[in-house]
């Protein structure tokens, strides 16, 4: 039998859910009167009242920026969270089905992404972010080495992903076409499915010594492939949804929009954002301060990863702290189920293909 201690205690955090419920669903405050109206509680106002005055004194409860009664604050959001990872999410929507555009034809990913984050930015109402890894990192389908005049090589490389690049290198001395495309279809043969920068590390090592031996320089040639495997461009973000701030009433002051903006347009927010939030069913949540920006003090992120393999992304929901976790954690998940199973679709595509290249 529980202590007379326990039930308030239960009593407390079972009108603090309420109390938070009632937040995310009408972004009001609520009195005591109010809650013990449709509480499912058999409390009285007084009753009711007391508890709220105990947890105002805990610093779960707040009357700032309330006309009437109490909002919770962004302790009380994290109890409701951390509480949240300790039973199932709900499950989210059967995930949208990413289909070729023609047989054989897949859209690109960023192509994916895009149509994946604003559809999930519509359904919670707040802003999304996608965050994919440096090009490097992004698994080889194909390269393709074409020589051209003055002493140039023309390098374009395939993506399991359905990106296509290309880039001139300039050598020292010209390299015979046929030899060129023998080392293309060496790399192909050898490395199709891993790392660009896997592949790079492999060349430096001097894995393909023994297949550059014929060419007019060997330093030369290794110096061509390395470089033909750098794509030091920095990580791709995306951004959908910044529009929905100027609808959330605690976001509207100039200076605070000014702020997000410039939060969203750090490369870094996911990173630096991600290293401080808690760790959810696979995902991650951060609450107000947790988030580390100025401006974002009464907003909310929730992220998981998508990915295949060893190459991993993250697609964040940020929104106001009062957003419904459970149903934007729930969406959240669905997309970043879609985005990963269209990985694989393309993979098992490529693996189908008897064609390395074009």
């Amino acid at each position: 039998m529980a202590s007379k201690g326990e039930e308030i205690l239960q009593r407390e955090q079972a009108i603090l859910e309420e109390i938070i419920q009632y937040y995310m669903d009408r972004h009001e405050a609520i009195s005591a009167r109010t809650l013990s109206k449709i509480s499912r509680l058999a409390l009285s106002p007084t009753t009711i009242r007391n508890l709220m005055e105990d947890l105002s004194a805990e610093g779960l409860l707040t009357t700032e920026g309330a006309t009437r009664g109490r909002v919770p604050t962004q302790k009380a959001f994290a109890i409701y969270v951390t509480r949240l990872g300790e039973h199932p999410v709900p499950p989210p929507p059967e995930p949208p089905q990413v289909a070729p555009m023609e047989e054989g034809r897949f859209p690109r990913l960023h192509t994916v992404v895009r149509e994946v984050g604003r559809a999930l930015s519509a359904d919670t109402g707040c802003a999304v972010l996608a965050a994919l890894p440096e090009r490097d990192r992004y698994p080889l389908d194909w390269v393709n080495f074409a020589a051209l005049p003055k002493h140039r090589v023309l390098v374009s490389l395939g993506t399991l992903f359905g990106d296509v690049w290309s880039k001139v290198l300039l050598a020292p001395e010209p390299f015979p076409d046929a030899l060129l495309q023998q080392v293309g279809r060496f790399i192909n043969e050898t490395y199709r499915g891993q790392a660009i920068e896997a592949i790079r590390r492999d060349v430096m090592a001097g894995g393909p010594k023994r297949m550059l031996e014929d060419m007019p320089s060997l330093g030369a040639a290794f110096r061509m492939l390395r470089r033909a495997f750098e794509w030091a461009e920095e990580p791709d973000r995306q951004v959908w949804g910044m529009e929905h701030f100027y609808r959330i009433p605690e976001c509207q002051e100039p200076e605070q929009l000014l702020m997000i903006h410039r939060a969203l347009a750090d490369p870094d927010l996911l990173t630096h954002t991600l290293a401080r939030a808690r760790q959810i069913q696979g995902g991650w949540i951060a609450i107000g301060t947790e988030t580390g920006y100025r401006g974002l003090e009464n907003c909310a992120l929730v992220a998981l990863p998508f990915g295949l393999g060893d190459w991993r992304a993250q697609l964040a929901v940020l929104g106001p702290m009062r957003m419904d976790y459970a149903r934007v954690f729930s969406f959240t998940a669905r997309s970043a189920q879609a985005i990963s199973g269209y990985l694989l679709q393309m993979a098992q595509h490529a693996d189908s293909d008897p064609d390395v290249a074009p």
